[in-house]
């Protein structure tokens, strides 16, 4: 089993192991932190080392003057105190020495004088000198120690982990020959290792004096976490981890224990309800759930004695063959014994409320939802693999939030629920997919003691992961072992997989870099007979092809170290000293140190990296504009100042890379950023400044956007950028990008010059550039496919419309288009061509646009769409303007500036839905689409005549196959309506369901439902998108082509057209098919749904019309097995949406 040494843990039981458990996941930032680990692996560069040798004798000298504060104030202590404190001082002087023969080698001025502290550590500096220098009585000396403890603390763990995970391995082995091992050799040293602990035990000496133990460990976190901002900071930034997907088991990975006896005790808990076909009573129960385990454990140890018999020699290389052999055998076993749990009929009687009630009471590990959400929020695939017997139920485990836990960081927090939904099912947004078993249900909604088999053992797990793998982008080829450099190319994304049991062993074996946590004994029996390697998750490469082959990795750390190993180093967001997540000034350590807390509001925060235009049409001042227009807060990194009017650039001057990099630090390392934009970038030597920044800073844990805007022309065609600019772009910075935008030139010249002539040109281009750079997305914009000016027309220009569509049709002479590919699907961006000569800087705005909205958390679909919008109207508003007289004249960005509230008007808006100026549903409209295949209506009649309640009747139509599904409840109490939507919302997550409310938005706000469903009697659609906001889905009832256009361009995302047939719900008119048809037409291109009279035998007639999908009431609710009649529908739907696919396809 791999561990971290424990002469690098704390050496009492007392506080100062209190302090150090409460900040694991600082503690594990630092120690997989890019530059730690190139030092323990011989592979940081040599300017990286003399950086950090520099910053940290800077940081010692003022450790010093810290332990020289803490001296004076000791003379009032014990003579003992002040020995020791001496006695550390002279240690501080000693390790200074030791840098000092450091500097010598390495050519390193260690004068306080000759060198400049980065933010990060003036940041410690400033936080140190201001405890030591606090005002306090006699636990001061405590509260010093207490900042200090950590520094000395970390550097004996980092140095004992280290030498374990990359020293030798045998006592025969040598040491690693590299230069930098004399560090690790130095902090693992016994010597060095005292140090820390003297240290503890006279902290905890002086600590017992103290009353506030939790100022204490606020100031030793702060500490930690500034070690670990420290070790980020450091000029080293080779290509970091990549990953393609998260993996994880659920039983004793996400928890620290099987949960599987938490469905027997459901079982014993059905057994005692009048009513229940249960196969026993409590206490049949309690007796058949003790025999099943013992018939369990019994025969598991006859299997094991046969394939992995005592005294058989473990293997001393991998087996391979071996291992396949016995997890075959294995899986044969664990699927064999999963019939007898069935034929009992244990698991009989139970609701899948009941189930996922239970679900939703499990603990999971501390950090385990902090790093599944973590992925999801950084674009990682997050999937669980589950042997468990009910998806409701390790769903609902998932799913539900964590209330005032508090996980190993020691910090209490609410987190908001996991979203959580079933492989395969659609839904909006990213969430966890789970692949599990589920238990059947009959006609009444009990469970029937059966299983729906998915997932039941190691072979199972195998096969889903090789089917996931299938799904993502295939990686290069393997790199060599030996020899190979983690500084090299870019590493290619890596799919992890976290499992504790042999049932995973094979699937972990069958990643990229498979984790180990927990301490599963047979796992490790296992591994040691088929010469499985488990290595500490410190030892684990940058690059996955580096992975010997049977190797694994254990994080010891639980969660907190998984969370670090994907994640990197994370400033804290609302931390006291932490305000803004960068340096610290004297106001917020003071804050720390008083144990106040500093309150923030925040601005989204745009900083974009470009050229000064004198002439104020585009570049940095464009983007300001821009930026400001769009609601978020501009910052600037100045990389060229030119000289520059409407007539062209007469002079480029580039700033020093040097300058460049610390107007970018200087703006992330205190004021952060929401999301990044460049424009010009005047040589390589700047794309790698920015692009070495932009790895630093998301290698620190922070969500940030890159907006790559790869300016190498002016609009007068001047060459912004020098040569070799554009082979920098391809290869460092455009491979970083959320989305790169370029123009029609800029496409062909990163292509080599291949000539782009029409629409499918751009198509092409677009899927081609981001093939070639692995970029997330690319929008080639189509303003250099002008169409003939009207004679009225002042000049030439790029237009740009507000409207995204799927269609494909060629351009018209009045419309412009641009084209974005993510990675899988082409968007296409249309709208009506402005004639105008003001259209300088229109790039830069739109690439800043998109920043913006970025930003403020939109996906990139609708940022683009509504970055479009504004610079239309912007454009539109401006083609009268005269400012100049040359060929690039600007326009006026103050039309960028959203109205305070919606609805746009139709002809801003185009034919989007809701992407007008200050208006744009965040929807995908594709995954909405496929959502809205099967729309399942809740009716209280239908319930009272059926005998559900209203979570009965959810949970049948979830399980059956409803895609979507509205609550409609017209005579309730609004505090018991939202108490029966809160407990809807929990199955509908637990299958990836958006749940809609029907009129009742304040229901939908409070409880968090996907969206709002109106009438047209209801409040406006435009005062509900304006209630709502951008992001939650908004449905709207119609009956006429007019009310179909109105609510498209009031924000609506779906339309609901009806009666098509008469109702026995309501008493409306009947439009028909034609009246359906003809709705349709109008909404264009927002999905509509038929409802009123529709079925399974008239789902293909509403398809025909132009529906998305049919929205029943009693064809689901209305019948005995609600369920049964829920999965018929969405196959009769499926099948008639394949056919008109299959007929679509066939037109000429």
């Amino acid at each position: 089993m791999a561990t971290y040494p424990a002469p690098g843990l704390p050496a009492t039981d007392g506080l100062a192991k209190e302090l150090w458990d409460n900040v694991q996941h600082e503690v594990f930032m630092s120690l997989h932190d890019p530059f730690v680990q190139g030092m323990a692996q011989g592979t940081l560069d040599k300017r990286a080392f003399q950086h950090y040798v520099a910053q940290d004798a800077y940081f010692l000298h003022y450790f010093a003057r810290a332990y020289g504060i803490a001296l004076s104030k000791a003379l009032a202590l014990d003579d003992s105190t002040f020995e020791d404190l001496s006695g550390l001082l002279r240690g501080v002087h000693e390790e200074l020495q030791l840098h000092g023969s450091y500097a010598a080698k390495w050519g390193v001025d260690m004068t306080v004088a000759g060198t400049r502290p980065s933010a990060a550590t003036k940041a410690y500096t400033d936080f140190l000198m201001n405890v030591a220098d606090a005002e306090g009585q006699d636990g001061s000396v405590a509260e010093i120690l207490a900042a200090m403890l950590p520094c000395a603390r970390l550097y004996g763990f980092l140095g004992a982990a280290l030498a374990g995970a990359h020293g030798p391995q045998a006592p025969d082995q040598a040491p690693p020959a590299h230069h930098y091992w004399e560090w690790v050799r130095t902090y693992s040293s016994a010597d060095y290792l005292s140090v820390p602990g003297l240290k503890e035990r006279m902290f905890e000496r002086l600590a017992g004096k103290e009353a506030d133990k939790a100022k204490l460990l606020r100031l030793y976190r702060r500490a930690m976490q500034l070690e670990a901002e420290f070790f980020a900071a450091q000029p080293y930034s080779p290509p970091p981890r990549r990953f393609s997907a998260l993996v994880v088991d659920f039983d004793e990975t996400c928890t620290a224990k099987d949960t599987i006896g938490g469905l027997m005790r459901l079982a014993a808990a059905a057994a005692g309800q009048q009513g229940r076909a249960t196969a026993g009573d409590a206490a049949w129960v309690a007796a058949t759930s003790s025999r099943l385990a013992a018939d369990y454990v019994a025969a598991q140890g006859e299997l094991l004695g046969r394939l992995l018999p005592e005294g058989a020699p473990d293997a001393a290389a991998y087996d391979a063959a071996g291992l396949d052999a016995f997890l075959a055998a294995l899986s044969d076993f664990d699927a064999a014994m999963n019939a007898p749990v069935e034929a009992c009929g244990i698991l009989r009687g139970s609701t899948s409320a009941e189930v996922a009630a239970a679900g939703a009471g499990l603990q999971l590990r501390p950090q385990c939802r902090e790093v599944l959400s973590g992925a999801l929020g950084r674009g990682i695939p997050v999937h669980v693999l589950s042997v468990n017997w009910s998806d409701v139920y390790v769903g609902a485990a998932l799913a539900a939030p964590a209330t005032a836990a508090v996980g190993s960081s020691g910090s209490s927090s609410s987190s908001s629920a996991l979203p959580v939904r079933l492989a395969g099912a659609e839904g909006a947004g990213p969430a966890v997919e789970l692949r599990c078993n589920s238990l059947e249900l009959d006609g009444a909604g009990l469970t029937t003691g059966a299983l729906a088999k998915r997932v039941q053992s190691a072979r199972d797990k195998r096969a889903a992961l090789a089917e996931l793998r299938s799904r993502l982008p295939a990686a290069p080829a393997a790199a060599a072992v030996d020899g190979a450099s983690d500084s090299g190319s870019d590493n290619p994304a890596a799919l992890v997989y976290v499992g504790d049991s042999t049932s995973d062993l094979g699937a972990m074996l069958d990643s990229d870099f498979g984790v180990v946590i927990g301490s599963n004994a047979l796992l490790r029996r296992v591994c040691r007979r088929f010469g499985i390697r488990i290595l500490p998750l410190a030892a684990a490469p940058l690059d996955p092809r580096r992975v010997p082959a049977g190797t694994l990795y254990e994080a010891v750390g639980g969660w907190a170290e998984i969370r670090a190993f994907l994640f990197g180093v994370e400033r804290p967001g609302q931390e006291a000293a932490a305000v803004g997540g960068g340096a610290v000034g004297a106001a917020a350590v003071g804050a720390a140190v008083g144990g106040g807390v500093v309150s923030t509001t925040s601005l989204p925060r745009v900083l974009s990296i470009a050229g000064s235009d004198s002439g104020g049409g585009a570049g940095i001042q464009a983007d300001i504009k821009a930026v400001l227009s769009r609601g978020a807060f501009a910052m600037t990194a100045i990389t060229a100042l030119t000289a520059q009017n409407t007539h062209g650039v007469s002079a480029v001057h580039p700033v020093p890379p040097d300058f460049l990099r610390r107007q970018i630090d200087a703006v992330l390392t205190d004021l952060g950023a929401d999301a990044i934009k460049t424009g010009m970038l005047p040589n390589a030597e700047a794309v790698a400044v920015v692009a070495e920044a932009v790895r630093q800073y998301r290698g620190a844990g922070h969500r940030l956007p890159l907006v790559v805007d790869p300016v190498l022309v002016s609009t007068s065609g001047h060459a912004l950028a020098e040569g070799g600019a554009a082979a920098a772009l391809l290869r460092q910075l455009i491979p970083l990008a959320s989305v790169v935008t370029p123009n029609l030139p800029e496409a062909q010249a990163l292509l080599g010059g291949e000539q782009i002539v029409d629409v499918e040109g751009m198509r092409r281009a677009a899927k081609q550039l981001q093939a070639m750079t692995g970029c997330a997305a690319v929008l080639v914009k189509g303003g250099h496919l002008r169409p003939p000016p009207p004679p009225a027309a002042n000049g030439d220009g790029e237009g740009n419309g507000g409207a995204a569509g799927a269609g494909s049709a060629p351009v018209s002479v009045a419309e412009s288009i641009d084209v974005l590919y993510d990675g899988s699907t082409l968007h296409e961006f249309r709208g009506p061509w402005i004639h105008t000569g003001n259209t300088h800087g229109t790039g830069c705005t739109l690439a800043s646009a998109i920043a913006a909205e970025l930003a403020k958390g939109l996906p990139l679909l609708p940022a683009v769409a509504a970055a479009r919008a504004a610079l239309l109207e912007a454009l539109r508003a401006s083609a009268p303007l005269s400012l100049g007289s040359g060929v690039q004249r600007p326009f006026h960005h103050l039309h960028m500036l959203a109205p305070p509230t919606p609805p746009p008007t139709p002809s801003a808006a185009g034919a989007g839905a809701g992407s007008g100026s200050g208006a744009l549903a965040r929807v995908d409209l594709g995954v909405l689409r496929r959502q809205l295949r099967l729309y399942a209506v809740t009716d209280p009649h239908c319930n009272q005549k059926t005998g559900r309640s209203l979570l009965q009747a959810v949970t049948a139509a979830v399980r059956g196959g409803a895609s979507i599904l509205q609550i409609r409840e017209k005579d309730i109490d609004g505090g018991d309506f939202f108490t029966e939507a809160a407990a809807a919302l929990k199955v509908c997550r637990a299958y990836g369901v958006p749940l809609i409310i029907n009129d009742r938005v304040d229901v939908a706000l409070a409880v968090g439902a996907e969206g709002v469903h109106v009438g047209q009697s209801d409040l406006p659609a435009a005062v509900v998108r304006a209630m709502i906001g951008p992001s939650r889905i908004l449905g709207v009832s119609v009956k006429t082509p007019e009310q179909a256009a109105a609510a498209r361009a009031a924000g609506a995302d779906y339309l609901g057209a009806g009666a098509v047939l008469p109702t026995g719900t309501k008493d409306t008119d009947v439009i028909g098919l034609a009246g359906l048809a003809a709705v349709a037409a109008a909404a264009a291109p927002l999905p509509i749904v038929a409802i009123g009279g529709v079925s399974g035998a008239n789902a293909a007639d509403c398809v025909q019309a132009g529906c998305a999908g049919i929205a029943v009431v009693s064809a689901i609710f209305a019948q005995a097995d609600a369920e049964g009649a829920t999965r018929a529908l969405l196959a009769a739907v499926d099948d008639a949406l394949a056919a008109q696919q299959q007929q679509q396809q066939q037109k000429p």
